[in-house]
């Protein structure tokens, strides 16, 4: 696994495709640019290419050529695999902070091993969807991805509605008002994980949470802001029946 390995860097690459160890490749464009000017790569040096779908690989790093605006690394695969995709499944439907503290949030969620972010239209929601875009979302978790070596990647998914979120079969509100968490004895093998807005439910989503029945848990001692209380709550989740790839 990627984690097991001692890497320079990671580097996104879709097409490893049919690639066996062996096999040497080229590299351009951004990851290339970032590996050799921003972390500094030497030849020599290990690095890992992560692909889609839970793909992989190890590589040496064999030269950088191009030009010092344009590099182009040559790459020979040492080790190619694939890895089954984390348990327990969680995406997260959350309304959206307000400034970067949104970037910060995706970053972290990465980090956890969350499967997808959707912002949650509700109520109070104090920040509406069409204030944030989704592409520079999906570089950052991308960015995070390559940092905690992360072989499968978080979904950046469009918006969702509160009443479509809370019918969700396996819906947990993150509300302070829920009994205090408590580990379920079987493993989940999915959780929909929603947290409020800034400003609160409204009476209405409230009434709704007793309507659907869906289970109500706060995961601290305090108020917390949605950014710290999402990411609070996905830790949580996450490691309550960890389960790491074989």
């Amino acid at each position: 696994m990627l984690r097991d390995a001692q890497l320079a860097h990671c580097l996104m690459f879709s097409d490893l495709g049919t690639l066996v160890p062996g096999d040497q490749l080229e590299i351009g464009g951004d990851e290339a640019h970032h590996a050799a000017r921003v972390k500094r790569l030497r030849p020599g040096e290990r690095v890992g290419l992560i692909a889609e779908q839970g793909r992989y690989a190890i590589a040496t790093l064999e030269a950088i050529g191009g030009s010092r605006s344009k590099p182009l690394l040559s790459i020979t695969l040492d080790h190619v695999a694939s890895e089954p995709a984390h348990t327990p499944v969680l995406d997260v439907y959350a309304a959206l902070p307000k400034g970067d503290r949104l970037d910060r949030m995706i970053d972290q969620f990465v980090q956890i091993g969350a499967q997808s972010f959707r912002p949650l239209l509700c109520d109070h929601a104090q920040r509406k969807p069409d204030t944030y875009r989704p592409e520079k979302l999906q570089r950052i978790a991308e960015e995070a991805q390559k940092q905690c070596r992360r072989v499968w990647g978080m979904h950046i998914a469009p918006p969702i509605s509160f009443q479509e979120a809370i019918q969700d079969r396996d819906a947990l509100i993150a509300d302070a008002s829920g009994t205090p968490w408590t580990a379920i004895t079987q493993p989940q093998p999915r959780t929909a994980l929603i947290v409020g807005p800034e400003g609160g439910w409204s009476n209405t989503e409230r009434d709704q949470f007793v309507e659907t029945g869906a289970r109500v848990c706060r995961f601290g001692m305090l108020i917390m802001r949605i950014e710290t209380a999402a990411v609070v709550a996905a830790s949580v989740i996450m490691n309550t029946h960890p389960s790491e790839p074989e």
